[in-house]
């Protein structure tokens, strides 16, 4: 299963299934006080809100939740996210354009998705390949993605 998330830079990110928006996410930067980026479905519903904890950390701050519409989150760190349910995702990344735009997200030790990255001028665009169709976290593990590469503009 195959999704497209793609946006501009110090913008949000969209996710797309066969052309369908799935989520997005938008982006604010605030000197000093950690990016703040929140995550909406497709009927603009916020599901999360989370502000880095600084400019060195790799932690962040989750500022709202909705618990009606997303799994509680426990934990969440740029490499790693828990959410209720011990359900926990792990993002190893090492972009380097041209010789490795690759990623590998982990769900309990097993590879599940890889991720290409295309970055074009102002645009960012990923291809995210999920190796089993019949994963019941899709929307976890897109959400977790989003948190994790909103405000990671490469430059």
């Amino acid at each position: 299963m195959e999704f497209t998330i793609k946006g501009e830079f110090y913008s949000g990110l969209n996710v797309y299934k066969n052309n369908e928006l799935l989520l997005y996410s938008k982006f604010k930067h605030r000197w000093f006080r950690g990016d703040l980026i929140s995550v909406f479905d497709k009927d603009d519903n916020l599901l999360i809100e989370v502000s880095e904890s600084g400019m060195w950390d790799d932690k962040y701050l989750i500022r709202y939740q909705n618990k009606d519409l997303l799994a509680t989150i426990l934990f969440l760190s740029r490499n790693e996210i828990m959410f209720s349910g011990n359900i926990k995702f792990k993002l190893s990344q090492t972009w380097v354009i041209l010789l490795n735009p690759f990623a590998k997200i982990y769900y309990e030790e097993k590879e599940i998705a890889r991720v290409n990255l295309k970055r074009f001028m102002t645009i960012r665009q990923f291809s995210l390949q999920l190796k089993d169709e019949n994963f019941i976290y899709i929307d976890n593990l897109l959400i977790y993605f989003l948190l994790n590469q909103t405000s990671n503009n490469f430059g």
